[in-house]
């Protein structure tokens, strides 16, 4: 087995696909292999990640559901820097921090490019809506599949 993993420099790639109101959120398959990422079973949804997976941030509960090893060992250093940064609570209740910080919506693909992904990662930002308590709300959820993860057999 030959690993294709190399530095790879250029621009995470980043896409933004809206859902029309009221549809369901659809099952997303990898890119790659073709796994469905998620499996229905009654009321819930059961993980079912392939290697290719690297996190999957969930809109409604606002954080990252999943995360493979390789991606939780670049958050925690990218937590890190940002303690180092910002030590104490004082300097984290400023726009400086919200701007190092924050994942949401235009800043996710950047953030990426700080956690050290390039060209190699596909992210895949799907935005849903429906009614809740008589109103309408929104939710994205934002997929990445890492290509690096690639393996050719010998």
């Amino acid at each position: 087995m030959q690993d294709n993993a190399s530095p790879v420099a250029g621009q995470v790639g980043y896409v933004a696909i809206e859902q029309p109101f009221g549809v369901q959120p659809p099952q997303v398959h990898c890119p790659i292999c073709g796994q469905r990422q998620f499996v229905e079973a009654g009321d819930e949804y059961l993980e079912t990640p392939c290697e290719h997976l690297a996190f999957v941030f969930g809109g409604e509960e606002d954080e990252f559901v999943y995360a493979s090893d390789d991606f939780a060992a670049r958050f925690e250093r990218f937590d890190a820097e940002l303690d180092a940064r910002f030590p104490d609570e004082d300097a984290r209740v400023g726009e400086a921090y919200e701007e190092a910080s924050s994942f949401y919506r235009d800043l996710f693909a950047r953030r990426l490019a700080d956690l050290g992904y390039g060209a190699n990662l596909l992210a895949l930002r799907i935005t849903y809506g429906g009614m809740a308590d008589g109103a309408p709300v929104w939710f994205s959820d934002v997929y990445g599949f890492d290509y690096a993860t690639i393996r050719d057999d010998e």
